[in-house]
């Protein structure tokens, strides 16, 4: 069955453009025993699972003083990024596990408040001289060595730099 599976795999990953991060191309952070499930599939339920997603839920994607059922939570805004970026991914035929995993976990390091909490955290840490605060910085921190989730390198890499 699991050979099967493969054959379907490495024939879908056939139809990816030669621009496209294939799953044997992936860069394990820790080896893993064999699953059904492509190895960028399985990073996406790493992330979906993790108590760092979950959080998402009752985060608002902006403040305000005003009641206001409308008001978007994150976790909607990260599942809007997810659609966008794979429709864009499928167009161009790039790896969509790897586009899913990289947007779901791209805002797991946002402080409260968004960018204006990210602005007066980054402020102190400059004042305290110990650095700098980047939420995406902090996403790799909170999925790799908080939640120590053994995320491919792709995926990783991907949310540091976004």
């Amino acid at each position: 069955m699991i050979a099967n599976i493969k054959e379907i795999m490495k024939h879908n990953e056939s139809m990816l453009s030669k621009y496209a991060c294939k799953s044997e191309e992936a860069i394990k952070i820790k080896e893993e025993p064999e699953d059904i499930r492509p190895i960028f599939f399985r990073d996406i339920d790493k992330i979906i699972h993790s108590q760092s997603y979950t959080r998402y839920i009752d985060k608002t994607q902006v403040y305000s003083f005003v009641n206001n059922d409308h008001i978007t939570h994150r976790v909607l805004h990260v599942q809007l990024v997810s659609k966008v970026a794979r429709t864009i991914g499928r167009a161009l035929k790039l790896n969509e596990d790897l586009i899913e995993a990289i947007a779901l976990a791209h805002d797991v390091g946002h402080t409260p408040f968004g960018h204006t909490g990210e602005k007066f955290l980054n402020e102190i840490a400059k004042k305290e001289k110990i650095g700098y605060f980047c939420h995406n910085a902090q996403s790799v921190r909170t999925l790799k060595d908080i939640e120590n989730l053994k995320l491919t390198l792709q995926t990783i890499d991907r949310n540091f730099s976004t």
